[in-house]
């Protein structure tokens, strides 16, 4: 065929989204006040991400997606959080459940919540709270509170986890958001950080779920060492399945956006307020706070060049099991989950630091400094970013005196 007569694509490549994440900044970075106190980013950003196809990223091409890799995604959301992190945390905590929910369940349940009327698929998915499932006919009636179903606001479904009744078993359930009760317990000054995160705690009241939108919640438990239905739905190694590492990935990479906006604000002060004392330089120009800006500056590289190496390697085992037979280990996934963590880290003491040498005026409520430290600050309290707990862990997995990073 002549080169001049193939089809023209108009779908967007990994790279045109990054730049549209990015022009996309100044709306971000000015609706943080009212995202803060609304608990979650307005329906106009809602609209924008849409519109420029950020809700596609993952989201298998059988179902309209653009089925991009893992690095596609986090690109995204580290640009989408250098406008605003809570709103990137928001927003990667919907999107990233395309991946779970194409590796882990039928093909029926994928036809059905893939192709909804809302015309693109987010989910919520949390493992905290006090769900019970009680078997009946045909599936499970659910009872209980889900809490920090992060990105729930703009979410089609919700996926909560729930203890079976009479069992030890735990399943992964996905309900339509409409049948769930959304608790308004989320939302600045309530919280220290990441006020816009849409968190929110979810409650169900006998709640039926059908069989098929249920599996087991045994993601972290085993090795992978078969073909997901995702791998023989999509054809897709991406689609397998293991989720320690994937889970904290939707978290590190708001705050590798959060590290970046924190320079960028850092930059903006030494550049415009001169030094206290004599000759009242401007602050760029004192090696003091050069030596904070690269510092903080190669720690948020580091990061950023840690998270793409991740979602490369993750793929990397994928394709190793699919293609070649080779098991997607727990304790692959650990030492990826144990780069990410470190990743989180140096994200949030490049925050940290930057802080602290910005000045007593960046503490102010409203400073962008502030609400930057505040977010990280919300992160590392997180029970998955407890990397010194972890890193025994780590070592007890290569040691052989365990297989699961929990």
């Amino acid at each position: 065929m002549d080169l001049t007569e193939q089809p023209v694509s108009t779908e967007p490549t990994p790279r045109e989204l990054v730049r549209r994440a990015e022009r996309l900044r100044p709306m971000l970075r000015a609706q943080q006040d009212e995202a803060e106190a609304r608990g979650h980013y307005g329906e106009d950003v809602h609209r924008a991400l849409r519109d420029a196809d950020l809700y596609r990223i993952l989201t298998p091409k059988r179902y309209g997606g653009l089925e991009f890799e893992l690095s596609a995604y986090a690109r995204v959301v580290m640009e989408i959080s250098r406008g605003d992190p809570a709103t990137g945390w928001c927003y990667s905590l919907g999107h990233n459940h395309n991946l779970t929910t194409a590796a882990h369940w039928s093909q029926r349940a994928q036809d059905e919540v893939f192709a909804n009327p809302a015309g693109y698929f987010r989910a919520s998915h949390s493992v905290a709270g006090n769900v019970e499932a009680v078997r009946v006919d045909g599936g499970y009636r659910l009872t209980g509170r889900s809490l920090y179903q992060s990105g729930v606001p703009y979410s089609v479904f919700v996926t909560v986890n729930a203890a079976v009744r009479g069992s030890d078993e735990v399943i992964a359930a996905i309900v339509p958001r409409e049948r769930v009760q959304v608790l308004d317990d989320w939302k600045g000054p309530g919280v220290l950080g990441l006020r816009a995160s849409g968190s929110n705690s979810v409650a169900l009241d006998d709640v039926f779920v059908p069989e098929h939108l249920t599996c087991a919640f045994d993601w972290m438990e085993h090795d992978y060492d078969a073909p997901s239905p995702g791998n023989v739905l999509h054809g897709n190694p991406m689609y397998l399945g293991p989720v320690a590492a994937f889970f904290h990935l939707a978290l590190v990479t708001p705050m590798v956006g959060a590290a970046k906006a924190a320079l960028d604000c850092y930059e903006e002060i030494i550049s415009t307020r001169p030094m206290t004392f004599p000759p009242f330089e401007l602050r760029w120009e004192d090696p003091h706070h050069q030596a904070d800006f690269g510092m903080a500056m190669s720690m948020a590289d580091a990061a950023e060049g840690i998270v793409i190496r991740v979602c490369d390697q993750y793929l990397e085992h994928c394709r190793d099991l699919v293609e070649r037979g080779e098991p997607f280990t727990m304790a692959k996934d650990a030492r990826l989950y144990g780069m990410v963590q470190r990743a989180g880290e140096l994200a949030a003491d490049a925050v940290a630091l930057l802080y602290r040498s910005a000045g007593s005026s960046a503490g102010r409520g409203g400073h962008p400094m502030e609400r930057y430290f505040r977010d990280v600050s919300m992160y590392r309290g997180h029970i998955s970013a407890q990397y010194r707990w972890s890193a025994a862990k780590f070592a007890q997995i290569h040691f052989g005196w365990r297989k699961s990073p929990l």
